[in-house]
């Protein structure tokens, strides 16, 4: 089989693809991954062939920002149009000169990646897309994208679900469809038919491949025949038992301090929103070790001499090393960060509404995994009181240990590449 993977150049997008491609390298199959010249590393440790994005670098470039002189939806429509819609031509362009050279027969790409619906109405093969974030659909017992609400139980909730839906399908969708129908025609395809619309192709008509499992997804009563769960995709990485540790490592391994690890992923890194309030409402818990990573730590906390005695920095430590002595995680709620804690059964403290975070946090809560602040940038009282009731509460780690363990009833590599084999079978 010959897979073209194509991704938007953000780690989000590029980590939990990794493990596909390195499990279809491995079974012999041949793999180019199209994206952006900065994760060149990471694509070729998996094996596959990389190759450079060239008309979408102009997008990949250009901040999500709403356009100028909007606000309110007209805002929030225009961010969407920006992250889905525009890049539609320039990635079906980019698409069109790799298959020139590398015909595939299928094509996997990220959520975000619309260019493959209509390379495919194009004539070209069937493609693939992996959920980057939560599982949000119009479904009534699913609130709306951002809310950040628990799934409905009740007649009421479904209602106030269904009108939420309804109006998104008025004011935004229809919106994005129009604009969907313009590059289309640039390309001089007909407009998506009737029932189709942008939402609607946000995901595969064929594969839908959700790095999750239903321990730690929003019940619902039709999910498509086409979507699969099949836990959680975590990066490949260098050698971990190799990688370089910071010199207070074996601290950790003391139990006499329960560790608390403190992140902001790899996206909104500003220490200034989760990190520093953190450290400054755990300085005094004399029984917590608390952890930090930061792509920023070497600038951000520079003068190691003003830190607590109880904090330590690092500005990277791979998590299949460091999780296994995490007893709670603090997190602005990034989706693949968060699977990776429950992966290893650690219990999260979550503070982010940006992008997906509110959807990710509120499944954390619902799960009873842990527990949603509700804000990204929580008070010092509430991120201590939040750490120290995980520490003392055993169900949420019991909870977040039940969600380890559904996780590894699944080789989530291995099922996601048996199903891309399966549809590159059907021709």
């Amino acid at each position: 089989m010959k897979l073209l993977i194509a991704t938007q150049p953000f780690t989000g997008h590029i980590n939990p693809m990794q493990p596909i491609a390195k499990e279809l390298v491995e079974r012999g199959h041949e793999v180019v991954w199209l994206t952006g010249e900065e994760f060149r590393t990471k694509v070729e440790l998996t094996g596959a062939r990389f190759m450079a994005t060239d008309k979408s670098e102009v997008f990949d470039s250009v901040p999500l920002k709403p356009d100028d002189g909007t606000s309110g939806l007209k805002a929030a429509t225009s961010i969407l149009r920006r992250l889905f819609v525009d890049r539609i031509v320039a990635q079906v362009e980019d698409y069109r000169r790799v298959l020139d050279a590398f015909p595939a027969d299928v094509v996997l790409v990220d959520l975000c990646a619309m260019g493959a619906q209509t390379l495919h109405d194009l004539g070209g093969p069937r493609y693939a897309t992996l959920g980057i974030n939560p599982l949000v659909t119009l479904d009534p017992e699913v609130p709306s994208w951002g809310t950040g609400w628990p799934p409905a139980t009740s007649t009421i909730d479904k209602m106030i679900n269904r009108f939420f839906h309804f109006t998104a399908r008025r004011l935004i969708y229809s919106k994005l469809t129009q604009s969907v129908n313009k590059e289309r025609a640039t390309l001089g395809l007909g407009p998506l038919p009737q029932g189709k619309g942008f939402y609607e192709i946000a995901r595969s008509e064929f594969l839908h491949i959700m790095p999750t499992t239903l321990a730690f997804e929003f019940p619902r009563k039709n999910f498509g025949t086409q979507l699969h769960f099949v836990g959680p995709l975590l990066p490949v990485l260098v050698d971990d038992a190799t990688a370089e540790l910071p010199p207070w490592w074996q601290e950790l391994s003391d139990g006499s301090r329960a560790v608390v690890h403190v992140t902001q992923g790899t996206y909104a890194t500003n220490s200034a929103n989760l990190i520093r309030p953190t450290i400054s409402a755990l300085r005094n818990e004399n029984d917590i070790l608390v952890v930090v990573t930061s792509p920023d730590a070497d600038s951000a906390f520079s003068d190691a001499s003003q830190l607590p005695e109880n904090v330590r920095i690092a500005k990277f430590i791979p998590h299949a090393r460091l999780l296994p002595y995490v007893k709670v995680m603090v997190t602005n709620a990034g989706y693949n960060g968060v699977l990776a804690a429950l992966n290893f059964g650690v219990p999260l403290v979550c503070a982010g509404r940006t992008e997906d975070k509110a959807d990710v946090s509120s499944r954390v809560a619902w799960s009873g995994a842990g527990i949603d602040l509700k804000t990204d940038s929580p008070s010092e009282d509430k991120i201590r009181s939040a750490v120290r009731r995980i520490l003392v509460e055993p169900s949420f780690t019991g909870n977040a240990r039940r969600i380890q363990e559904d996780f590894r009833r699944h080789n989530s590599a291995v099922e996601a590449c048996d199903l891309l084999e399966r549809l590159a079978d059907k021709k």
